[in-house]
């Protein structure tokens, strides 16, 4: 799907450090924490201290309201700190963690969390390429001049 807009692996593995900003609702990862198999209720791929810790906070049967940063480190700046949590195997979500574990975007990760630059850089890169899919233009769509409604 990504591709058929011109957007790479390399864009989303940039666009996934937005998830560095904002949380979860327990809910949306529980499974990582108490049934992720048969064999291994906690994922595996998750730090044992990290788990323990997201336990803590999200309880079997927790309200659901209660929610958690994405990003245990620096949950309200953005920086390359999502990046170091995967390596760290801290990524709150399966989809996250998995960018360091597979071998085809690891390198990626690994960079991103050692270069700030980096990965500011690529951001920046990918951003602009997803603000042009789906743009409508001529008959099908008009640039507004106040967002919260039509020109004419």
């Amino acid at each position: 799907m990504f591709a058929s807009h011109n957007l790479s692996q390399f864009d989303m593995i940039a666009l996934s450090g937005a998830h560095t900003l904002g949380f979860s609702h327990c809910d949306r990862f529980a499974n990582r924490l108490y049934s992720f198999t048969p064999s291994n209720p906690v994922d595996p791929s998750l730090d044992p201290e990290y788990a323990k810790e997201l336990k803590d906070m999200c309880p079997q049967n927790v309200d659901p309201s209660i929610a958690i940063n994405m990003d245990p480190a620096t949950p309200r700046t953005f920086d390359n700190e999502y990046y170091k949590n995967l390596v760290k195997g801290k990524g709150l979500f399966t989809s996250d963690q998995v960018l360091f574990t597979d071998e085809s975007s690891q390198g990626t990760v690994s960079d991103f969390a050692n270069n700030a630059f980096d990965f500011n850089g690529a951001f920046v890169t990918a951003m602009r390429k997803l603000g042009r899919v789906g743009v409508k233009t001529g008959d099908q769509g008009e640039i507004r001049l106040d967002c919260t409604r039509f020109n004419s």
